[in-house]
């Protein structure tokens, strides 16, 4: 089952917005890596994200960049590694479901 979160593709500008956050949930700051910009709460619970060129990114990875404009919902699920974080963007137009991966290595967690 897909929980429902927020999203909005801008086709002028070339960015998605995710954001999964609870109405009881508070973005506390963000930071930006790479074409990111990634929304955490005060206990470090990533809860949304910016993703800037992500028709681009789409193109570099083999998929049709026409989902975006066809969206129904989006999901973005994080999960920090040893050596990084794993980032999935889930897309979801009609019948047709993509999981996009983001991989993003640090030397040291992201705190904020």
């Amino acid at each position: 089952m897909t929980k429902k979160c927020r999203f909005h593709y801008d086709d002028f500008s070339d960015k998605l917005f995710i954001s999964c956050k609870n109405e009881n949930e508070k973005v506390y700051g963000s930071v930006r890596v790479l074409n990111l910009i990634i929304d955490f709460t005060a206990d470090n619970k990533a809860v949304g994200i910016e993703i800037m060129q992500v028709s681009q990114y789409l193109e570099s990875l083999g998929i049709n960049p026409e989902i975006l404009n066809k969206l129904t919902n989006a999901e973005i699920v994080f999960n920090q590694k040893r050596d990084g974080y794993l980032i999935y963007f889930i897309l979801y137009a009609g019948n047709q479901v993509e999981r996009i991966p983001y991989n993003i290595i640090a030397e040291q967690p992201i705190i904020l």
